[in-house]
């Protein structure tokens, strides 16, 4: 079954995401290790030999964690899932649980649709989402965690998303963050080719600030990195690049920073005190700011929360439109999964016909070799043919809904059992409809909540230390006034 597990900025502030995603680049690793280990860490009698997961797609960015699953059992799937974020994070599971949502089937394809469309992002048609959810893909593809159902979904969404961005004006029309930040400092300083700008990091969204710069003419562009990669990233990119002894003269100089290391805090207010009026767009989920920064007086601060660009009144034509798109390409994941439904039964009928045909084939060989390479040409010819009419109609009634017909109807002509290649099930009282916290997924007392084996324990452990795992922050617990819909983070 379709299953996802999602925190976004659309209900969580962007500090809770923070602490969420730290060390999110592990998460795959650590799913599968905790997949692998989840029979002997379920206390049932007799566990099940199947992991929860046949599949895993991570998404993690600025604006949100998203995990797609191809789940053999919902409940012990999100749990695997739900362990993973909290072993990479460092935050307690009961913390998970409250600031992640799940859902299942089709409103998953739904929500990835309009994510990778730019219809969910802070800045609506915003274009970079389209690749880092693709690049997240072609890693789940490369270590071996998608299934046949999670590339459907995938790929089909891309081609829609391409849809929408091709045939509605949504939004900024697919424009970058980076480039709407740069438009609105342009709005405060005033024409950025009179600005001297100093650009923290060497990442994506650095070399996109960097490009947008030149292009409008700034007066000077500077790059500094405590990664040591400034050197490289500012040849490459035609800019000057700055050692970490220069950087609070040139923090003295600039009109506008552009912060997006997003490797945490490496700007501090004393590097400000001698300062004039100086804009920093702080465009990093992971900030470079300490928070004091922003009380300083002469600096002004923008982060990803006050560049949100949404539908005007004007826009909601596109907007309509492009959820119609949207909406299409949902249906057509939904053929899509009708037609691997029916799959089992066309192929289970071509082994039988096979079969039948090999047997004959070698029958003329034994007795009529001369003649057996013709004869057999001859019935793989008239056998394709016969094939076809019943193939075309099973993904016919597929695609019209009818595929648990065709599969009864199947069994009863051909008698040919497929029962094993039907997808499992589960009572609707379990499983959520729609998207619904996670806390409030799962019946009290269920297996899947309660503590994992020390064995299962042990091999996260060992496996983050391995990797060398992110620190994870240190949290002190709960809200106790936690407020309906939020998540309950004291943050550091």
């Amino acid at each position: 079954m379709l299953v996802a597990l999602r925190a976004t900025h659309e209900h969580l502030d962007l500090g809770v995401l923070d602490a969420l995603t730290r060390g999110s680049e592990h998460l795959p690793h650590v799913i599968e290790q905790l997949n692998a280990a989840q029979p002997a860490a379920v206390a049932e009698p007799d566990p099940p030999a199947e992991p929860p997961l046949a599949g895993w797609v991570v998404v993690s960015t600025c604006n949100r964690l998203e995990v797609y699953l191809d789940a053999h059992r919902f409940h012990d799937g999100v749990d695997v899932v739900a362990r993973a974020i909290a072993a990479t994070s460092g935050l307690r599971l009961e913390q998970i649980a409250l600031c992640m949502e799940a859902a299942m089937g089709a409103a998953v394809a739904e929500h990835l649709y309009e994510v990778t469309a730019g219809l969910r992002s802070i800045v609506l048609g915003e274009g970079e989402i389209a690749g880092q959810v693709r690049l997240a893909f072609q890693r789940a593809q490369q270590a071996g965690h998608t299934t046949a159902m999670l590339n459907d979904l995938f790929q089909i969404g891309f081609r829609f998303a391409k849809q929408v961005a091709s045939q509605t004006p949504v939004g900024v029309a697919g424009r970058s963050g980076v480039a709407i930040a740069l438009d609105r400092a342009a709005e405060i300083i005033g024409p950025l080719r009179d600005a001297d700008v100093l650009v923290i990091g060497t990442g994506a969204y650095a070399r996109l600030g960097v490009a947008d710069l030149v292009r409008r003419g700034a007066g000077r562009v500077r790059v500094h990195s405590a990664s040591g990669r400034a050197i490289a990233f500012a040849e490459r990119q035609g800019v000057e690049a700055i050692a970490a002894e220069e950087l609070g003269q040139v923090l003295r100089e600039a009109d506008l920073v552009l912060a997006c290391s997003g490797r945490g805090t490496s700007l501090f207010p004393e590097a400000f005190l001698s300062v004039g009026p100086t804009l920093i767009l702080d465009l990093a989920l992971h900030s470079d700011l300490h928070p004091l920064v922003r009380h300083l007086s002469d600096v002004r601060v923008l982060d990803l929360t006050d560049l949100t660009v949404q539908a005007d009144e004007h826009a909601l034509p596109a907007l309509a439109q492009a959820r119609a798109i949207v909406a299409e390409g949902v249906d057509h994941f939904r053929s899509r999964l009708e037609f691997r439904r029916v799959d089992p039964a066309m192929a289970a009928l071509r082994r039988t016909v096979d079969a039948a045909a090999d047997a004959e084939v070698a029958r003329l060989r034994r007795e009529n070799p001369d003649t057996a390479d013709d004869v057999e040409r001859s019935v793989r010819r008239i056998l394709a043919k016969v094939m076809h009419s019943p193939t075309a109609r099973a993904r016919r009634l597929a695609q019209e809904g009818s595929a648990d017909e065709f599969v009864e109807a199947f069994h009863t002509i051909f008698g040919i059992d497929i029962s094993g290649d039907e997808e499992p099930t589960q009572g609707p009282e379990s499983v959520p409809a729609g998207w619904m916290r996670l806390d409030r997924t799962v019946p009290p007392g269920h297996p899947s909540m309660l503590a994992v084996t020390e064995h299962s324990v042990a091999v996260v452990e060992a496996e983050l230390a391995r990797l060398a795992a992110v620190s994870a922050p240190a949290v002190t617990g709960p809200a106790e006034t936690a407020q309906e819909g939020t998540c309950p983070i004291d943050l550091p």
